[in-house]
């Protein structure tokens, strides 16, 4: 099946026509509607087998892990031709659209199917039988929940409205990492991941290593907290199909500025685009503009914490200062505009997972007063929980995703894939990875993701999730 992917692959249109010529129902055609299966967001659960859905539509309640399905009268009659009608002890509960996203957080055991179109940031889109709509590669045609469209009706699902935005945390190719790359090999570190990070429209990492062709060599093993990469180890960011570079950083200007300089050009010539740092404070500052597949998403980040001598200013380059009241302006200029505005914080760094309100203070304010779709935090080391303000999605802080710390609190990670459809932010899918041998990070087994995402869903609250209604 031909993929779209921005800055990384084409899908040629002699492609697109001989698959749409074999057949009528394939994906290039968008020709039928889709629906997805949710739960509210803080739900452990990933996911349903095929049996168990159909289990549940029967009255069977043995191994499902919801007790009531919502839905409105018309996604109940796209179902019925789907699966037949239910059974009289299947819970099934029918309410308006306007209500369901609410009512299935205020009750336990509780999920709906939403039609794709309709997803809000607030739920969790559940996969069947391994499939869901946020699946890489899905196609409509090899999942449970798709309806044959009726005359005159329209899919709601087209790939060509839909983008994918990956969110990562700390990337500093240096000390242990460093090492490693050296020894076992330039892209052993992100063997178990590329894949998946690559497969995004859009790919961010939050790089804190400045290149430069004077770093000294990773082998033998440096450990100092002066970081720089080798000019070869870009190779990594390419593996991982890197579209930007979040520049907020504090150890970007540890050698100096020439460095910084130099991966600003280093950037531009492989094609990557940059924000929250520059060659001046304006520069630093100012919004990235990227649009695809219509979506118009509008990043921003700056530094809160520095120390002073690493932000830019009118003479000299480095990371973006906080000024809170001008990002406001900026995110509110953006909406009015039909962006989407998405926002990444280098905060405090705390050793726990808990978040203080020290740390969430500036979060919040720019949650509740600019309400961007998006706020995520670069800066941790140590994975941190996550909360909406209505629908705007809060990620406080991620954790590594390339550098070398492997204490019990720090080699647990997360990385976020965000979807947007047909000018919307819809949701986002957490990746949770583990940190092997300083240098290797690897997907959780569903037992080790089921206790971490425990662990952090203990620690977050979710009192303003429905401050918009």
């Amino acid at each position: 099946m031909c993929k779209k992917k921005m800055l990384k692959s084409i899908c040629l249109p002699s492609c697109l026509l001989l698959v749409c010529l074999f057949s009528v129902f394939d994906i290039c055609q968008a020709a039928e509607k889709v629906l997805a299966l949710t739960a509210p967001y803080p739900t452990v659960t990933d996911g349903i087998t095929i049996r168990q859905m159909k289990r549940f539509w029967r009255g069977h309640q043995y191994g499902v892990p919801f007790d009531n399905l919502l839905m409105t009268r018309k996604t109940y009659k796209d179902l019925v031709i789907l699966l037949g009608e239910p059974s009289s002890k299947a819970d099934i509960t029918i309410k308006t659209a306007k209500i369901i996203l609410q009512s299935a957080w205020n009750s336990e055991k509780t999920w709906a199917v939403i039609p794709f179109d309709q997803l809000d940031p607030r739920w969790k889109v559940m996969s069947i039988g391994g499939v869901s709509p946020y699946s890489q590669d899905f196609d409509p045609e090899n999942y449970l929940l798709s309806v044959p469209l009726s005359e005159g009706e329209e899919s709601n699902f087209d790939p060509d409205k839909l983008t994918t935005l990956t969110l990562t945390g700390t990337t500093a190719m240096s000390r242990n990492l460093a090492y490693h790359i050296e020894t076992d090999g330039l892209l052993v570190p992100v063997e178990n991941i590329k894949d998946v990070l690559s497969a995004s429209d859009i790919t961010h990492v939050s790089n804190e290593a400045s290149f430069t062709p004077d770093c000294p060599p990773g082998n033998p093993l440096r450990r100092e907290a002066r970081f720089c990469s080798a000019p070869s180890y870009y190779a990594l960011l390419e593996a991982i199909g890197t579209d930007v570079v979040e520049l907020t950083g504090n150890h970007n200007l540890d050698w100096g500025y020439d460095p910084f300089l130099y991966s600003l050009d280093l950037y531009e010539e492989k094609g990557i685009k940059v924000y929250g740092g520059g060659t001046s404070q304006e520069e630093a500052q100012a919004p990235l503009l990227v649009e695809h597949n219509g979506n118009k998403i509008a990043f921003l980040g700056c530094n809160a914490v520095g120390p002073a001598g690493i932000w830019a200013d009118n003479g000299n380059p480095g990371a973006a200062l906080c000024d809170l009241p001008k990002m406001k302006e900026t995110i509110r200029e953006l909406k009015a505009e039909g962006w989407l505005p998405v926002v990444t914080f280098q905060h405090l760094e705390y050793t726990w997972y808990d978040v203080p309100p020290v740390q969430s203070h500036d979060f919040l304010e720019i949650a509740r007063e600019a309400a961007p779709v998006i706020i995520s935090g670069s800066q941790a080391h140590i994975p941190q929980g996550m909360t909406y303000i209505g629908n705007t999605f809060i990620h406080y802080g991620l954790g590594n995703l390339l550098f070398d710390q492997m204490s019990d609190v720090e080699r647990t990670s997360f990385f976020d894939r965000h979807y947007f459809y047909d000018g919307r932010y819809i949701g986002n899918q957490l990746e949770t990875i583990i940190l092997e041998n300083y240098s290797q990070p690897r997907f959780l087994t569903e037992e080790e993701r089921t206790a971490f995402l425990n662990l952090i869903f203990g620690t977050c609250t979710w009192k303003e999730a429905f401050a918009d209604q």
